[in-house]
Parts: structure tokens; sequence; C-alpha cells
């Protein structure tokens, strides 16, 4: 697992995974996730999968496995550059399409997990349009991509406010940084839900330059330690762990 972390955090592979478009499951969020998962390894439940799919989403244009070193063996990045040749990208002129989670109780999480400020929107139907317009742009800039989680919030978050410090108001665009373990969160700025692109960009610059100096690393055998000392325990919406017998059951970890 640990060889696969250090894959996808090289520069080489994050440049040639920009020649796909690469989507993330949340297998313990989304039962339709974990049912993909399935489908790629053969009935089994694992916590990684992997495959490259034609523009159709379709056609597996590699065998799925758990990871790209045993579809490629030692040489990903070649193989991913031979069948990217093959497919000439099109609207590269488009910005990306703004990625959201589950839930907000995702969101949290996953912006503590990975020590991210997360930017939040609420509001009515129409101002959420305006909003996701604006932030799409803002994500897309380079100054911008990679330093923050995006979430938009949905009918299952009605409650979401309750988890937040400082959250003052019922619609907005609030930037919020999550606690140790993410189970709440502290609203740093709240932002109108219709500021404009350029405004946005200037406050996000100024609010991860201080975030950055004040968010101490986390050390993750520590981190976890400390955690299961506490008592904390995130729950989940499909029952966590790997079903690698394939009986459609979550396996049970033996207890120590």
């Amino acid at each position: 697992m640990s060889t696969e972390i250090s894959l996808f955090s090289q520069k080489s592979f994050i440049k040639a995974s920009k020649k796909f478009v690469c989507v993330k499951l949340g297998t313990y969020e989304s039962k339709l996730h974990q049912d993909l998962i399935r489908d790629l390894l053969d009935g089994r439940m694992e916590n990684t999968a992997f495959v490259i799919f034609a523009p159709d989403g379709k056609t597996k244009l590699t065998r799925s496995a758990r990871s790209p070193k045993q579809v490629f063996g030692s040489d990903s990045l070649g193989q991913m550059a031979a069948i990217s040749a093959k497919y000439k990208a099109k609207n590269l002129d488009k910005p990306a399409i703004l990625s959201d989670f589950n839930s907000f109780k995702q969101s949290l999480n996953a912006a503590s997990a990975e020590q991210r400020l997360l930017v939040y929107a609420v509001g009515s139907r129409g101002k959420q349009a305006i909003a996701t317009a604006n932030l799409t742009a803002v994500f897309n800039d380079p100054e911008i991509t990679g330093r923050f989680f995006y979430d938009i919030a949905g009918k299952q978050d009605k409650a979401w406010a309750e988890k937040v410090k400082n959250a003052d108001e019922k619609e907005g665009i609030f930037i919020i940084q999550s606690d140790t373990y993410g189970q709440t969160g502290t609203a740093l700025i709240q932002l109108p839900i219709d500021l404009s692109a350029a405004d946005i960009k200037a406050t996000l610059i100024e609010a991860n330059a201080v975030f950055s100096k004040s968010e101490k690393r986390k050390v993750y055998r520590e981190h976890v330690a400390a955690g299961k000392k506490a008592g904390v325990n995130f729950e989940n919406n499909v029952a966590a762990g790997e079903d690698r017998d394939g009986d459609g059951v979550i396996d049970i970890r033996k207890k120590r």
C-alpha cells in the first residue's frame, strides 16, 4: 500500500494522470460506489481498485486490479502514456468539473485527514449554481488547484452548522478548518455566496497562508493511536472493511 501511495504522490505520475479523467470513489459512503468496486474485483470489496476505461466510460482498456502496479507492472507511466496517445483530448479550453462529496460529514473528515481547508457552499439552488460557477473557475486556477477541498450542501446536510463553530449565516461560502479528527470544525471566514471568483481566490490564498503556518503536520501512527485512545469513531454510511472472499459481507477482523 505504501508503494502505491508513493507512486500517486510522484510528480511524474500526477503529470501523467492529467491526461485522464480521474475518479475517486467513496466506497464507505455510497453503496453504489462500493458496488462499482465489487464489479471491478469480481465481487470482492477491497480498499483500492484501479482500471482505465475508454472515453465511453464502459470499455476496459486494461484489466482491473488493486493498483497500477498490478495492472502495468513496473512501467505504469510508459503504458499510461501509450494509452493516452491513442485518444485525442477534446474541450481542453473548458475547466475541470468541480469535485463534490457525498455528505458534509465526509468532506469535513477528509479535509481533516488531508489537512486542507474546506470550502463549503450553502444556499438556494439558484445561488448555489452561481457559487459553483465562480468556484469552478477558482479551483481550476494553478494557485488554488489541489490546496483545498470543496463541498456543496445537499438535502442530507441540513444539520451541518451544528458541527461548525462560528457558522452564523444560513447562506454563503464558508471556509472551514476541521478539528483534529474531522468530527467538528470552525468557520474561519464567511463569504457572500455570490462573491466574484477574483475575490474568492484572493481570500483563499490569504486564508491558506495563515492555515499552513499554524497547522502542524500529523504523524499518521501517532494520530491514529491517539484517536483510538480518545475513543474517536467515524460512522460510515456503508459497513467499513474488506470482503476478500466475495460473499457480499464485509469480513470480520480477528481481534488480537
